[in-house]
């Protein structure tokens, strides 16, 4: 009897831990199922494809924190951009450059959007190593313009290309 009560005790324990683990953290960027699932529901019309042009006062807007980060960090060209939201992948592409960067995302109603972890970083990515992935921006939708803007993100080519007017296509 007491050996079938310290399992159950454990079990118990151990339950109560996996359950107090699921719950949001600011800290977490929305990275994985539960950070995206409950926030896509929320701003399902956020989700899509835009189109921007990265222009050079974009990517002088950004000159400070980009020589913060060292000399070896070089500015994007100016040129056509595309954005696709969907089911908690933000994907970036460079069209001129032929670069595409996937990221985690999710996005809160109240205009919250998280940027989260590099999902293939040898493929692609914002900013090297030694600059943070995640970053915070917030969004707003007025009919087919999105328009996102950099709330605390230290990659400033990410800043340059993101922070802007969105065209949905």
């Amino acid at each position: 009897m007491m050996v079938r009560r310290s399992k159950m005790a454990v079990a118990a324990v151990a339950l109560a831990a996996l359950l107090a683990g699921c719950g949001s953290d600011d800290d977490d960027a929305g990275n994985g199922p539960q950070g995206t699932t409950a926030t896509t529901t929320a701003t399902s019309g956020l989700m899509g494809e835009y189109r921007r042009t990265l222009t050079a006062a974009d990517i002088e807007r950004t000159d400070d924190v980009r020589q913060e980060a060292g000399p070896t960090q070089e500015r994007p060209e100016p040129g056509p951009l595309a954005l696709d939201l969907r089911d908690g992948t933000l994907e970036f592409v460079d069209l001129g450059a032929k670069l595409t960067v996937l990221q985690d995302f999710s996005a809160t109603s109240d205009g919250a959007l998280r940027i989260g972890a590099y999902q293939r970083p040898e493929e692609g990515s914002f900013c090297g190593p030694d600059i943070a992935q995640t970053a915070a921006y917030t969004w707003k939708l007025a009919g087919d313009v999105l328009t996102l803007k950099a709330k605390q993100d230290r990659c400033a080519d990410r800043d340059s290309a993101l922070s802007g007017d969105w065209k949905r296509r």
